[in-house]
């Protein structure tokens, strides 16, 4: 999915990336929250449903109690997993958000010099 030009609302998340390396699957995004004490993480569901090339995460959300200060707080998920699966989409709940998985296998490493 393309980053989105908005700002992103309180408790939302924005610039999913799916990427398929050799032996890893990442799920990178970024998300906001309305006070510095909230947490967000994915997890991979119990439930991998019936599509061997659909890899299912859930997104999991946690709150502190009490006062929080009132200020807008950005947080970097980041998923990874050791598979050889060739996941083509991965699945977000409770969003129902579909992502397409870019395969980097056998692209050049990031970081490469050039010759």
């Amino acid at each position: 999915m393309q980053a989105s030009e908005e700002e992103p609302l309180p408790g939302r998340c924005r610039d999913w990336k799916a990427l398929l390396g050799p032996g890893v699957v990442v799920v990178d995004v970024w998300a906001t929250f309305p006070s510095a004490g909230w947490q967000m993480e994915l997890r991979k569901a119990e439930d991998q449903g019936d599509d061997p090339e659909e890899l299912i995460l859930e997104r999991i959300v946690t709150f502190p109690e009490g006062y929080q200060p009132p200020v807008v707080r950005g947080i970097d998920v980041h998923w990874e997993e050791q598979s050889d699966i060739e996941y083509k989409t991965v699945r977000i709940l409770p969003d129902e958000l579909t992502l397409d998985v870019l395969d980097r296998r056998n692209a050049p490493p990031l970081n490469a010099e050039k010759a």
